[in-house]
């Protein structure tokens, strides 16, 4: 992250936490925490001086409006953020800063509506709502979202559109939350046992980004890996039965190569196909189509008849490469 990236994050952590009453010690550990994740020893000193320069920490804040002037620069930050983050990164950024305010519990008025302005330079509004219910509830039970997954000993108390993953004898709730916007997912355990996340225990209600190649374990040897959670948001494409269908594909270089040509495939769900080539024959080209990252000269890839290059949206989440 460039250093103008978290001087701006830097502020907004400052802002928000400097209203109503100020910023308290559990938050500013929290903000030290993230930036010794983030940053050296002498950047977290600079940062954590910035954040306290900020925030006014140490004295205490009257509890007022936001000043016209305090969100001319609440906003300026989000510009500063918005030009140089894809939207992945800024959905990451809004959690940190939902997780901030609740570090404390401290749900104020003018803190989440600095927050709520955050989300709408963003434009994240859409998910806001959920991806704020989800860092804030400490259980399941407020929460009523089908793009949620729990992982816990029962479901008696979850929500019937929550999706559930039994685990048995887990004290508590492991909760992943899916932004099908940007295709990312995070974590969150809320219990009193051992569950390490990529082998480091997880905090209490502390959300965690569960990319690609991420696992949460527990104590009763349960491993829930990140393909595993995925397929469970995505069990709707199990029952449709799948086919792959490759017509007269050819590839040419922009220098007008040919890379691959007259390849024909025909395939079910549940078949295994290889592909063998020496060096430079184009194996690594022909994936490349077959998967949509590069475009054919001529000919088509189908899967059920949909045409993968030109209505991409419609196989979303289908490819895997």
């Amino acid at each position: 992250m460039s250093e103008k990236i978290l001087r701006a994050l830097t502020q907004l952590f400052g802002l928000i936490t400097k209203q109503d009453g100020g910023a308290t010690q559990v938050e500013r550990d929290f903000v030290v925490e993230y930036f010794k994740k983030e940053l050296d020893p002498d950047s977290v000193n600079i940062y954590t001086s910035l954040y306290d320069e900020i925030s006014e920490f140490g004295i205490t804040q009257e509890a007022k409006p936001i000043s016209m002037k305090e969100s001319v620069r609440i906003l300026k930050f989000c510009r500063q953020i918005n030009s140089n983050l894809e939207q992945r990164q800024k959905v990451i950024i809004l959690v940190k800063l939902l997780e901030l305010v609740a570090s404390d519990k401290n749900f104020t008025a003018q803190r989440r509506q600095i927050i709520d302005t955050v989300s709408q330079a963003f434009h994240i509004e859409d998910d806001y709502g959920a991806i704020e219910n989800f860092v804030m509830s400490e259980d399941s039970s407020k929460i009523d979202d089908p793009d949620v997954l729990v992982a816990s000993a029962s479901a008696s108390l979850i929500s019937p559109d929550v999706k559930h993953y039994v685990v048995a004898g887990l004290s508590g709730e492991i909760i992943f939350k899916r932004v099908k916007s940007v295709d990312l997912y995070f974590v969150k355990y809320v219990g009193n046992d051992e569950v390490r996340f990529n082998n480091f225990v997880m905090k209490r209600n502390q959300v965690t980004l569960f990319s690609n190649g991420s696992s949460v374990k527990t104590p009763q040897g349960v491993a829930l890996y990140y393909g595993d959670i995925v397929s469970i948001f995505l069990e709707n494409l199990q029952d449709v039965k799948l086919s792959f269908t490759v017509r007269n594909l050819q590839f040419r270089f922009p220098n007008g190569a040919i890379g691959i040509q007259n390849v024909s495939i025909s395939e079910n769900q549940g078949k295994l196909l290889g592909i063998m080539g020496g060096s430079g024959a184009g194996k690594t080209t022909l994936l490349n189509v077959l998967a949509g990252i590069e475009s054919p000269s001529s000919g088509a890839v189908e899967i059920n008849g949909i045409n993968i290059h030109k209505d991409k949206d419609k196989i979303e989440g289908v490819i895997g490469l």
